[in-house]
């Protein structure tokens, strides 16, 4: 006897064709209505360099398919990766790239932004020093 097959999930318009197949496998129930995030929702995950290995340490993009229990959402990765997580360590996508958060996936985002606010204040003479 065959193992029933799983219960696919509807795909938002908003996923890129490639990724459908991915969204509709995706494993996870029904998202409560009090939950953050909701099917098909842009989420970022920011990734540490002391965390464990894994998105806690590098961070994703992605999208909600689901929920296993009452906190944990499950989604794809932009690239097709499956990922379960708290919804309190996921943030929405999309926005502005905070200056003094050290997270690994906005490294390269972060530095010309820095390198413009260091600048800003070297030209009106903001002191840089502490001591200085």
């Amino acid at each position: 006897m065959a193992a029933p097959e799983p219960p696919r999930h509807p795909v938002p318009d908003h996923i890129p064709e490639h990724l459908h197949e991915a969204f509709a496998t995706t494993n996870g129930g029904d998202i409560p209505p009090h939950s953050p995030y909701q099917r098909g929702d842009a989420v970022q995950r920011h990734g540490f360099p002391g965390n464990q290995p894994g998105h806690s340490r590098t961070g994703f993009r992605g999208w909600v398919v689901g929920t296993v229990g009452s906190t944990i959402l499950t989604g794809i990765t932009t690239t097709g990766g499956e990922w379960w997580e708290y919804w309190g360590d996921l943030h929405p996508d999309g926005q502005p790239v905070d200056l003094w958060r050290w997270c690994t996936c906005c490294r390269e985002a972060r530095a010309p932004l820095l390198r413009a606010h260091y600048a800003k204040q070297q030209a009106t003479g903001e002191q840089l020093g502490l001591f200085g």
